[in-house]
């Protein structure tokens, strides 16, 4: 168990969302060679950015108190015994600032020079007799020293000017640093009590019963949640509680996805703007916008999760509208009613997908047009909520049930008259 969790520790968009932000920086580093002005205001911008950087760090170095061998020994010797287990050239300074009631820590670097700084509303922890959180959150901080994300970020910060890109790689960031702070600390409470105290505070997270907490991320739904969230560079910390248990537990926690609706929004208007952007820059290169527009359909779309050991060749082939494929496997006896880990049947997938012929193969295969899965989630019904008319005419003539319901109470007829579609609501009457 302990092995499967180390080899599991990066969160799996990490690497996707940082190839894509390199793309992206290594095409804005080549657009200022070829501009002297370009270079020159850089240049400017990096040195004042630099300079206030400084300042701020070495109003922190000299005002907060800084954790040593001398002051808080037995903190410290925890510290620098994690640094060492987590295989860190050298412990990082440690400091201590006054944060008028904030709960925060980060990780920073200083002329080369890794620190950390926690905020004294978490340190204050300790005297409550809560060490293992305090532990936990240094953990998280000593991560993305360890994962190198600091030196990182000043690479691709050109990155982190396209809308919606640069916040998606520090979220995946931050996923990945709890979990590699909740496996070197071997203490599953404490990171949860730590994510919950940042939730509502020191005083009442012991009350906070946290599976009710965390289904508000199915409960609370809606347009502007999913957007507060792609705009932030943390995830929403329900959701960072639920990844976190998911990795440790995935046989007793669930990890609770949200739909797919919103998504190919935020890929449409991410894609648009920095294909705009590259046309007019490098009118010359059409070959870097086709490329970079590839890595973004891979990348920057809310892709449903393929790395279950239970995602068979089947769904695989289905999700990609691999016809061949699809006959290949089904003549050598593939179910076409397997689900995967949360009952999902290939089928969903090709719904899912919007894949009108791998969804007809599968049906005249045998596969059940109205199982549902885990979630709830029915392919009659999944294709009205995603808009798919298409596809709604497609299992209606094939035989689907209009009248089931999903997990929400809801029938097909209802998702597409909740998305105003009056064409499907006449198919669906």
């Amino acid at each position: 168990m302990e092995k499967q969790l180390e080899t599991q520790l990066r969160h799996k968009k990490e690497k996707g969302y940082l190839i894509l932000s390199i793309i992206v920086s290594t095409v804005f580093y080549l657009m200022i060679l070829f501009s002297l002005i370009g270079i020159v205001i850089c240049f400017i911008i990096g040195i004042i950015s630099a300079f206030i950087h400084a300042l701020s760090m070495a109003h922190i170095r000299r005002n907060a108190v800084r954790i040593s061998d001398k002051q808080f020994p037995d903190l410290y010797g925890k510290v620098a015994a994690l640094s060492e287990e987590m295989e860190l050239k050298k412990m990082p300074a440690i400091y201590v600032m006054q944060s008028n009631g904030i709960l925060n820590a980060f990780a920073t670097r200083f002329f080369g020079k890794n620190m950390v700084v926690l905020y004294s509303e978490i340190f204050d922890l300790i005297e409550e007799g809560r060490e293992d959180e305090v532990l936990f959150v240094l953990a998280h901080e000593l991560a993305h020293i360890k994962k190198r994300h600091l030196s990182m970020h000043a690479f691709i910060l050109p990155a982190m000017w396209i809308p919606f890109l640069g916040e998606a790689y520090l979220r995946a960031c931050e996923y990945s640093c709890d979990r590699y702070a909740a496996y070197y600390t071997g203490n599953l409470q404490a990171a949860q009590d730590a994510l919950m105290t940042l939730a509502i505070g020191k005083k009442m997270q012991y009350r906070v019963d946290k599976e009710v907490y965390m289904a508000q991320l199915e409960e609370e739904k809606g347009f502007f949640l999913w957007l507060s969230e792609k705009l932030s560079t943390h995830p929403h910390l329900p959701k960072r509680m639920n990844a976190l248990l998911h990795w440790h537990s995935p046989e007793r926690t669930r990890l609770i996805k949200e739909r797919k609706r919103y998504g190919w929004i935020l890929m449409a208007f991410t894609v648009s703007l920095f294909a705009a952007f590259l046309y007019v820059v490098f009118l010359g290169l059409p070959s870097l916008v086709s490329n970079w527009l590839d890595e973004a359909d891979s990348f920057l779309s809310e892709d449903i999760d393929y790395t279950d050991e239970s995602f068979t060749e089947l769904m695989d082939a289905a999700s990609q509208n691999d016809i061949e494929r699809m006959k290949a496997e089904l003549e050598a006896g593939a179910d076409p009613n397997e689900g995967d880990s949360e009952d999902s049947s290939p089928l969903l997938y090709a719904v899912w997908n919007g894949h009108l012929d791998a969804a007809k193969l599968l049906i005249e295969s045998g596969s059940d047009l109205n199982k549902s899965d885990q979630d709830g989630s029915i392919p009659l019904i999944e294709a009205a909520y995603n808009d798919d008319t298409e596809m709604v005419k497609l299992l209606l003539k094939l035989g689907a049930d209009p009248t089931v319901k999903d997990s929400e109470g809801m029938t097909a007829y209802e998702w597409a008259k909740e998305n105003r579609n009056k064409h499907m609501m006449d198919l669906l009457k």
